[in-house]
């Protein structure tokens, strides 16, 4: 229930305050993808207030899994601590302040199932290169906001058709989509 309400009350401070958090749509999508596929440690890059990070910790917790998040914005990382919180979500949730670019690395290889990019857009193909490394067999990255930022991500589109990586993009929103990522 602590969760619902504060989901609720994010929803409600991102629509009077134009915060840019996932749709409700979105969240469904990947919580039904960390239930089918049984995921337990996952990787997000962009945490900006914590509602998608609580989104994904809500079905985590499910089967027992944790959530790793990296944010720059000192603000967003400020705001993500207490929102987590308030929805009872701290102790499956380890939230890291900083460049993305610089944590990624540190983070043990093979040790995540799942990785969900939402962070700076013209960034994002940075961010799937070093995430490769730090996902286990049967993994799945999916890239947000790959339709409307498409002239941001350039790098990104380029990236996977030079690496000849199997993607698919898919349309979540009217005007926007994510590109999923699978390796077996």
């Amino acid at each position: 229930m602590k969760i619902k309400e504060t989901l609720i009350n994010l929803r409600k401070f991102w629509i009077e305050n134009d915060v840019p958090n996932i749709t409700d749509e979105n969240a469904k999508f990947l919580q039904s993808l960390i239930s089918q596929n049984n995921f337990s440690n996952v990787l997000e890059i962009g945490t900006a207030n914590g509602y998608s990070t609580i989104c994904l910790a809500s079905e985590l917790q499910k089967n027992s899994g944790r959530i790793t998040s990296i944010e720059f914005s000192i603000l967003s990382h400020n705001q993500a601590i207490a929102n987590i919180k308030e929805a009872w979500l701290e102790e499956i949730c380890t939230l890291i302040h900083g460049q993305a670019l610089d944590i990624i690395p540190t983070l043990p290889d093979n040790s995540f199932d799942f990785v969900f990019i939402d962070g700076m857009k013209r960034r994002s193909k940075d961010f799937l290169e070093l995430s490769r490394p730090k996902i286990k067999k049967n993994w799945i990255i999916i890239i947000d906001d790959v339709i409307k930022f498409k002239h941001k991500m350039l790098s990104l589109y380029e990236y996977v058709e030079e690496n000849k990586i199997n993607h698919e993009i898919i349309q979540i929103d009217s005007d926007d989509g994510v590109m999923k990522i699978i390796k077996v």
